[in-house]
Formats: structure tokens, C-alpha cells, sequence
């Protein structure tokens, strides 16, 4: 059974050194912001333990066994490392770049002593004989045993107890995660060691080795399933540090035992130095509250001086027997708190005038029980609210949710006469018909209890406001037809349901030499004067946007083909026709590109392109042929 073992082995290992690999790459491409990402360098020192254990064992090749050796040295040297720096990342925090430095100089120092073994024969000897590799024990050489073996197994021994010794210390969520993992890390080398120097397996047998490859499933588990490498737990005695309010831990003498941060700057001094004393012995009231709880929780609220209060829980600290051990003593910062209430108590009148006089209508409703179908009734309604909603003929109060239409009272009820008490807000729109035209208000409604209340926010301004913001997006604000942006929008609307029609595209032929020779203010009026020219030609439903510069476009759709051509020739006569610009005279023709719809596309950006295409090609027509035969340029300028 060995023997056919041994046949398959070294594939087998290197089916299993790939597999490594492969789960070293998903947690390293899955896991590089998370703190234990190191657990990706573990499966890939797997591989190379693995790898080289395939090159080496059962090799008929030297060069090829010391490859293996190599990579087995190396692996072997660099995942005790690891192993101790996922320990430190899970307990205590990441330890510094100058202990992982001091601790990689034995496996970078064996890794050269195997690179060069050939020269020196320190870490091993082999002698080829008759085509069989003898190769000398491990434990038969001074380095592996004084300074390799100790350094490996000391290491992850130190940090697989270590780790144990510190599993209470860890959330209870990861507990189970932590410890799989360190089982799983810790057996093949158990295994390994008792290979090596107890003769456990068969001799030369990689029984470690194997181990780790059937201990793939499990670290797959741990990498994929579990993804071990996601969350770093925390020791209680790090979050014990980090709670913002000062805790202390006192024995049954009242001293303490122990101080979080915030509880040293309370009392000013460092732990070490609180450490014996009696908490607050000079301060009475405080020694009185910690009598009191000598049994019971307590909590009470103390001006600790001139300027905090604080509030004081103390509570006894039982043993796992019921033993008395002392009490552990927290304190929180409530001066501001207090000062609050205390400040909203004095301003209780002043809160109630800003209700009645806000200019945001506030309304609370309330079920009635007196109804059979304990229907919601509004039982406070500020002035606002009123205005906003009321009819003018009788108050508010009183009056059922139902009879309310202009909060939208079916989407109120559907929120907060569920079976479950809702705890969300709803916000929503909704626009109500006034006097003055219509209004438009924001809802807002939040629960109170099994109450609700609902403020009402005049938003009338901000819509029109938006609506001007949204024309105003969309026109050109020198000319005021659409921009391109707009004639995009309502251009792709007019052309969706258009079976017949055309594209113009125009621009105007001297429009630089004018502008540079009557300035940019006469090019500004031309411009004005050319886009009210075009639109005075076109119907309601045509589509006229400028779409920069002195480049304009027109959408004319459900017009066949020859009423698209005569409209195309009267916008050039028309455009051409002498311009009054700041009291001159300026000539300045058109020219233009037509695309028909559906012959030439029916993609609006593809029926411009073709259009601006032959308004170039027709550009080679002159001015005085083009206003001779008007409808030979026309016929020129469409698109072929």
C-alpha cells in the first residue's frame, strides 16, 4: 500500500501545492483591505512547502532535489513568521517592522545556506548511486538542529500558545473561526515534529506533508466559507480602552484594580499610579454611592466639581461561584445633558410660541379610541397647518386623517396603520389648490409613539424656481431657442413615433468676417436675429435648436419630401435677406444641410451628421447660384 502511495505521491503534492496557490490568489484578489490579509501569504507558504516536498521526495535527479529543498527550507522558514504575525493581528495588534525584520534573519539565512548546500553540505548531503539519490537526515546536521529546527518550532509553537491562551480575550462570534484555524495550522507540524524525531511514519515518509494536503478542505472552509481573513476580533481589554467613558474595576476594599484611559484622565494619573488607591476617598457623596452598591446596582448622578456631572453606575462583580470580587464602576458625562433638559424646561413657552408661529404648518394626529375603527384624528394643528390645509370655515383639531385629501391621506394611512408600528419617517410631495393658485407642499411625517406627526413645508417657490432652472438648462441663452442639450432631448421625443420627415442643418456663410469686422456684440445680434428668422418659418411641432456657434438645426417631422425642400428653401431666402444690425445694414446668406427621415436613418444624431455633411458639400455652390436657382441648391444640399 505504501509503495503505490509512494508512485502517486509526488503528482498528488503537486495537485495539492496548485490547489494552495489557487486559494492563496481568491484571498489575497478577496481580502487586501482587510487586517488579516496575511492569511493569503499562509496558503501561498503552503504551496511552497508543499511544491517543493513534490520536487524532492523520491527524486532520481539531484539538481531536481535540491529545488525541492529549497523551496521546503524557504517555506518552512517563513510560515512561523506568518503564523506569529496572524496571532499578533487577532490578540494584541500587529507587532512592528523591526521584530518581523529580527525574526525573517534565520530563514533568510537558510534559504542562502540552501541555495548554495552544493559548495557546503550544511543542511544536507546527497549521494547519486546507481541512479538512487541517498539523501542524508535532516537531524543528522548542526544547523537544522541548533538553529533551524528550534527557530521553526519554537516560533509557532510559542505563537499556537499564545494564541490559545488568548482565545477568551477574543469576540465569541470569531472564537470557533480562530480556534479551526489554529487546529488546522498547528497539526501538520505537530505531526511533522513527531516524524522528524520520534520516527512516528515510515522513515522518509513525509507524513507532515501529507497532513497539510488533506488539510486543504478545511483551510478552503476557513478562507472561502468562514473568510477568516475579513474581520481581525478585538481583545476586550483593547475595547475596554477604547470606551469613551471612564470605567474602573475596585475590589471589595473599595481600591482599584484596574482604570480604562478616560477613567485615568478623571482622576489625572496613570494607571500604575491609581492602582491600590481608594476610589474617591475624599470625596463623600461619591463613597456613599459605592456603599450603597455593594449588593444592588445603583446608578446616581454626582457633580463630580464646579462644572461636570456625571452619572454613576456601580454594580457588584460576582465570580463564576457568586463570589464578591469587588464592583465595577462606570461614569458618564451627562453636564451636557443636563444642561439641556435644563435649558429646554426654561424654554418650554418659547418651543411653543416657535410651533405656532413657524412658517412650516405642524400637525400631530392621534388614533381615537371612542371610534369603533380607531380612526387617526389630528389633535394639535399649529396656524400654519391651517393655512395650508384647513378651509378657513373651523379648526383642524378633531378633524379624522380621511377628511384631510390634501395630505395625501391613503399614503399616510398605509404607513402608519400597519399591523406593525412603523419607526421610519415617509417624506413625499404632493401639491394642493389654493386662492392664490396651486401650492406645493412637502410632507413629512414621523412617528410619535403610536402617534404620528406631520409638518408641512411650502416648497411652492423651490418647484417654480426648479422648473425655471430646467428651461433655463435647456435654451440657449442667446438666442432663447434650445441648446443642444435641449434639442437633444425634445428632438429624440419628436422623431420617436415619425415615419416621414427631414433634418436641416445651417449655419451662416460670412459669420466670421462679420463678426471680426463689426465686433462681437454686431455677431451677438446676428445670431439673435438668424434663430427668430428660423423659428418665424417653422410650425409649432418643428424643432429648432441652436447647437453652437452660428451652427442651427431643425427637426421637421411628418412632412414628406418636397414640402421638407420648399422649407428648406425659404429658410435660406428668408435667412439671406439684409440684416439691420446697431444701425447698418449686413448681408450675410445660409447655407444648409438636409437629411430625409426614414432614407437617411432615423437616429437623430446620425440624420444631423448627414445633414451637416451635405451642407458642406453644398457650400461649393456660390451665393449668387445658390439665390439664382434656389431650388437647384436645395436639391444640391439634400443629402444623397
Amino acid at each position: 500500500m505504501l509503495e503505490v502511495l509512494q508512485q502517486f505521491l509526488a503528482p498528488l503534492l503537486g495537485i495539492a501545492a496548485l490547489a494552495y496557490a489557487v486559494l492563496a490568489i481568491r484571498v489575497s484578489r478577496a481580502g487586501p483591505q482587510y487586517a488579516n490579509s496575511m492569511v493569503s501569504f499562509l496558503m501561498f507558504l503552503f504551496a511552497g512547502l508543499i511544491a517543493g516536498t513534490a520536487l524532492s521526495y523520491g527524486a532520481t535527479n539531484v539538481n531536481l532535489h535540491n529545488i525541492g529543498s529549497v523551496f521546503t527550507y524557504f517555506s518552512a522558514g517563513f510560515i512561523p513568521i506568518v503564523f506569529y504575525i496572524i496571532y499578533r493581528e487577532y490578540t494584541v495588534g500587529s507587532p512592528s517592522a523591526l521584530v518581523i525584520a529580527m525574526l525573517s534573519i534565520i530563514p533568510i539565512a537558510t534559504t542562502a545556506l540552501a541555495l548554495t548546500n552544493s559548495m557546503h553540505n550544511i543542511l544536507w548531503t546527497v549521494v547519486e548511486n546507481g541512479g538512487v539519490l541517498r539523501v542524508s537526515k535532516v537531524t543528522e546536521h548542526y544547523w537544522y538542529n541548533r538553529v533551524y529546527a528550534p527557530f521553526v518550532y519554537g516560533l509557532i509553537g510559542f505563537s499556537a500558545v499564545a494564541l490559545a491562551g488568548r482565545l477568551s480575550s477574543i469576540a465569541p462570534a470569531h472564537r470557533s473561526t480562530v480556534l479551526l484555524l489554529l487546529v488546522c495550522g498547528m497539526l501538520p507540524f505537530v505531526i511533522g515534529i513527531a516524524d522528524t524525531y520520534l520516527v512516528w511514519g515510515p522513515v522518509g515518509f513525509p507524513t507532515g506533508i501529507v497532513v497539510l494536503t488533506l488539510l486543504w478542505p478545511f483551510f478552503a472552509y476557513l478562507s472561502v466559507k468562514a473568510r477568516v481573513y475579513e474581520f481581525s476580533p478585538l481583545a476586550y481589554q483593547t475595547l475596554f480602552n477604547h470606551v469613551r467613558d471612564p470605567i474602573f474595576v475596585i475590589d471589595s476594599e473599595q481600591c482599584i484594580i484596574c482604570a480604562n484611559h478616560a477613567a485615568q484622565e478623571l482622576l489625572g494619573g496613570k494607571e500604575k499610579e491609581l492602582i491600590g488607591r481608594k476610589l474617591w476617598e475624599d470625596f463623600p457623596a461619591a463613597r456613599a454611592t459605592l456603599e450603597k452598591a455593594r449588593e444592588l446596582d445603583l446608578t446616581q448622578t454626582l457633580r463630580m466639581d464646579t462644572e461636570n456631572i456625571y452619572e454613576v453606575s456601580v454594580g457588584p462583580l460576582t465570580g463564576p461561584k457568586g463570589q464578591n470580587m469587588g464592583m465595577v464602576v462606570v461614569c458618564r458625562d451627562v453636564t451636557e445633558r443636563r444642561n439641556a433638559l435644563s435649558q429646554l424646561a426654561n424654554s418650554e413657552h418659547l418651543i411653543r410660541t416657535l410651533i405656532e408661529t413657524s412658517s412650516n404648518g405642524i400637525l400631530r394626529f392621534k388614533r381615537d379610541e371612542t371610534d369603533p375603527l380607531h380612526k387617526f384624528r389630528c389633535v394639535f394643528a399649529n396656524r400654519s397647518a391651517q393655512t395650508f390645509v384647513g378651509d378657513g370655515q373651523g379648526t383642524l383639531v378633531g378633524m379624522p386623517l380621511e377628511k384631510l385629501e390634501q395630505l395625501d391621506p391613503e399614503r399616510l394611512l398605509k404607513h402608519f396603520a400597519a399591523e406593525e408600528q412603523p419607526t421610519k419617517q415617509v417624506s413625499f410631495e404632493t401639491s394642493a389648490f389654493s386662492d392664490e393658485g396651486d401650492r406645493w407642499l412637502r410632507v413629512v411625517a414621523e412617528p410619535v409613539g403610536e402617534d404620528f406627526s406631520v409638518t408641512l413645508v411650502d416648497i411652492t417657490q423651490r418647484k417654480h424656481n426648479e422648473d425655471k432652472m430646467l428651461a433655463d438648462a435647456l435654451r440657449d441663452p442667446l438666442t432663447g431657442i434650445l441648446n443642444r442639450r435641449g434639442f437633444e432631448q425634445e428632438g429624440v421625443n419628436s422623431l420617436r413615433d415619425c415615419s416621414e420627415g427631414g433634418v436641416l442643418y445651417l449655419d451662416l456663410n460670412q459669420f466670421k468676417s462679420i463678426n471680426d469686422r463689426f465686433g462681437h456684440q454686431a455677431g451677438d445680434a446676428l445670431l439673435k436675429a438668424f434663430g427668430h428668422r428660423l423659428g418665424f418659418c417653422l410650425r409649432p411641432e418643428d424643432t429648432l435648436g441652436r447647437l453652437g456657434g452660428d451652427e442651427f438645426a431643425i427637426i421637421l417631422p411628418g412632412v414628406p419630401v418636397e414640402d421638407v425642400k420648399r422649407i428648406a428653401e425659404r429658410l435660406v431666402q428668408t435667412a439671406s435677406e439684409a440684416y439691420i444690425i446697431q444701425g447698418q445694414e449686413i448681408k450675410c446668406t445660409a447655407s444648409v444641410g438636409i437629411a430625409l427621415i426614414p432614407k437617411h436613418g432615423e437616429e437623430l444624431w446620425h440624420l444631423l451628421s448627414v445633414a451637416d455633411q451635405a451642407m458642406y458639400d453644398a457650400k461649393s455652390i456660390s451665393d449668387e447660384d445658390a439665390a439664382n436657382d434656389p431650388a437647384a441648391y436645395v436639391d444640391a444640399a439634400t443629402a444623397t
